[in-house]
């Protein structure tokens, strides 16, 4: 795996190169301090995921990350930021970004949401779906997980949730639950359907962000 990141601070692009590396098997991290670097970097070899920081200083319209977007076909680009900051889910899928993570996110939820999107996805919290002005808004082509379902989990689901999060086993949980291994993998195969997850760690960081933990 080969990810780019864009940040104009050394310290940032460090923590999230470190988050990387330690994340992600065999993979290799380029730096940049603008988007007008990273597609000089570009140019040269290819990349599979691109996270790129937006402050509140950045224009999505700016010619850096204009050029930048032309790499959105092949490679997915993820947007770091401060959430109160952001543009909205409409907006960032309208100039080709697959998600958004908040700086202030568990490097657990920035992990799921990488994998998400590497694998097809696409992540944006479900505050971003929201407009100032809604009227003008158009979430037609917007896929955004839906988890209003997610308050009706039985008590049986909340239980083999948290012990998912606790690391434990399919045959751990059944056998302090009282329940059979099969069951147990029922319900942990409807937990990744509601949760729209791709597997246990992801499903924990969404169940994290989502404060049903």
């Amino acid at each position: 795996m080969r990810a780019m990141v864009i940040d104009k601070f050394e310290v940032c692009r460090s923590g999230l190169k470190r988050v990387l590396e330690d994340k992600f098997e065999n993979c290799e991290v380029c730096e940049a301090a603008a988007p007008e670097g990273a597609v000089n970097c570009l140019n040269s070899h290819s990349a599979d995921i691109i996270l790129v920081t937006l402050d509140r200083d950045y224009k999505l319209d700016s010619p850096g990350l204009v050029k930048l977007r032309e790499y959105a076909d092949r490679t997915p680009i993820i947007a770091i930021g401060e959430q109160k900051y952001c543009p909205t889910a409409d907006v960032l899928l309208n100039s080709k970004f697959k998600g958004f993570v908040d700086k202030a996110n568990a490097i657990e939820i920035t992990v799921a949401a990488i994998q998400l999107v590497m694998a097809g996805g696409q992540y944006f919290p479900p505050q971003l779906a929201k407009t100032t002005n809604e009227n003008e808004a158009d979430f037609s082509n917007i896929r955004v997980p839906d988890y209003s379902h997610i308050n009706r989990l039985t008590s049986r689901q909340q239980e083999v949730l948290r012990a998912i999060a606790e690391g434990k086993s399919n045959k751990l949980i059944a056998l302090e639950l009282g329940i059979s291994p099969g069951t147990v993998k029922v319900h942990v195969s409807n937990l990744m359907r509601d949760l729209n997850a791709k597997n246990r760690t992801q499903a924990v960081a969404i169940a994290n962000n989502l404060e049903i933990l």
